[in-house]
């Protein structure tokens, strides 16, 4: 089946703020889908340009809250879309938009039902049986995700209705830990996990430590573990909810939260256990990765006008994807401008930390490329049928773009690299000094208006 995605759009003007995402497809379902992830990674990358406004706005605890559930995602709440379906070049296509003018009461209208839940609950929750407490935190800590999202999206559309919670996340989940009693294996913390996750065609994507974007030997094994109990697909396309999740190390154990979504990335349900630190002897779970994560998160080139999108065709698209010996993917770009861009690979594997660039142009223009006319606001394959092969551990490939100049070169300054013995042409320094230093060459101001973005996408491969 021939998936196509195009890009999304927004337009401000005195009256409203309208944001829209375009997707095609050879099915209207399909069609539908993709149409929704574009519009919610238009909101995704919207709220990233806005991160400051929104962090003083929220205050700090969205600060904290945001780094573990919308800073790098695509998982922002859709409420109210006008979906409009037709056909172009032999495909169903489907144009789904939201309005501030119309939308905005509807995100403001969740935000007091969710304040008003929590607080009624918070008020029963001192005389209730202690099981009954835990499952009550489980679904305050549900509605307070639910919030942050809605709210994210609401100071995006223009609210100005800024509600206060009387309880933070963080205090839930400290409540929370108190009633957990350590799981002894994995298997039964899975189970745990899952026992009320009954929904069908559920996909799940990575369980990750916090703040981090690296797929652990332990995130792996609970990812396979909590699949056993649930009724899962194995492509997000084919998927009515999505499970992610992270966990967090402990003194006396590892605290393991679940997330259960809907197609429009509400949650539906949360769940939580701890588990017990003889479960995962002998078991990789701390991350490797961390200070590479800070580098490749902070400072990042954004533009109000060009972004570009990489990923893996067929493969949900978050940070954290896990990869298996033998498997192949196809290497997706997407642009709303025609562009130029070259790609950098880190691997941060543990005795190999380097950075290197890609061979995707010309003989003449090795590591530099082009995205123009028809293939613009289009998913186009730059690489066919990568293999997954060792060594295994961290990656990430990250892409740099930009328009051209008004003479239709390329402004963009590529680093210099070295080719070593495997082929590959090493960039000096390790990943995160390498990403720092590439930012800073292409930040360099020109007389013309030149558009810069860029866009990274993590994974981890497996033996």
């Amino acid at each position: 089946m021939k998936v196509i995605v195009l890009s999304v759009f927004f337009v401000l003007n005195l009256f409203a703020l309208t944001i829209a995402g375009i997707g095609y497809a050879n099915h209207e379902k399909e069609s539908k889908q993709e149409a929704l992830g574009d519009l919610s990674n238009k909101i995704s990358v919207d709220v990233k340009s806005e991160y400051k406004t929104i962090v003083k706005d929220l205050g700090k605890e969205f600060e904290k809250l945001n780094e573990k559930t919308t800073k790098l995602s695509s998982n922002l709440p859709l409420k109210g879309v006008d979906l409009d379906v037709g056909s172009e070049d032999g495909m169903v296509k489907t144009v789904a938009t939201i309005t501030s003018e119309k939308v905005l009461h509807l995100y403001e209208s969740e935000l007091k039902r969710l304040s008003d839940n929590i607080s009624k609950t918070l008020v029963l929750y001192p005389s209730m049986r202690d099981d009954a407490k835990y499952e009550t935190l489980n679904r305050i800590l549900r509605d307070i995700e639910n919030f942050h999202k809605h709210k994210t999206v609401a100071i995006l559309l223009g609210s100005k209705k800024i509600i206060k919670l009387k309880i933070t996340k963080s205090e839930v989940e400290s409540k929370l830990q108190d009633f957990l009693h350590a799981a002894p294996t994995i298997k039964i913390a899975s189970s745990i996990l899952t026992k009320n996750m009954k929904e069908q065609s559920i996909y799940v994507g990575s369980i990750k430590p916090s703040g981090s974007s690296e797929v652990t030997q332990l995130a792996k094994i609970i990812k396979n573990e909590t699949s056993q109990y649930l009724s899962i697909v194995t492509k997000p396309s084919k998927a009515e909810y999505i499970l992610k999740g992270e966990y967090q190390v402990l003194k006396k154990g590892i605290y393991i939260h679940l997330q259960l979504s809907d197609l429009h990335n509400n949650v539906v349900k949360s769940s939580t256990v701890t588990l017990d630190p003889n479960a995962y002897k002998n078991i990789q779970f701390k991350p490797s990765t961390i200070s590479f994560d800070e580098s490749l998160n902070s400072g990042s080139l954004r533009s109000a006008k060009l972004y570009v999108n990489i990923g893996f065709k067929g493969f949900y698209q978050e940070d954290g994807i896990d990869l298996n010996n033998g498997e192949t993917v196809d290497i997706v770009l997407k642009s709303n401008k025609e562009m130029c861009y070259f790609l950098v690979g880190h691997v941060l594997k543990k005795d190999e930390k380097f950075s290197y660039l890609l061979p995707i142009g010309t003989s003449n223009i090795p590591f530099v490329n082009r995205l123009i006319g028809e293939d613009v606001n289009k998913n186009i394959v730059i690489a066919e049928d990568v293999p997954v092969s060792a060594p295994f551990g961290s990656e990430n490939l990250q892409v740099f773009s930009s328009t051209f100049d008004q003479n239709g070169y390329c402004p963009l300054v590529v680093p210099s690299c070295e080719e070593n013995e495997d082929g590959l042409c090493v960039i000096d320094g390790k990943p995160g000094s390498v990403i720092r230093k590439t930012r800073a060459l292409n930040l360099k101001k020109k007389k013309f208006k030149i558009e810069k973005a860029e866009d990274s996408i993590s994974f981890t491969t497996f033996k």
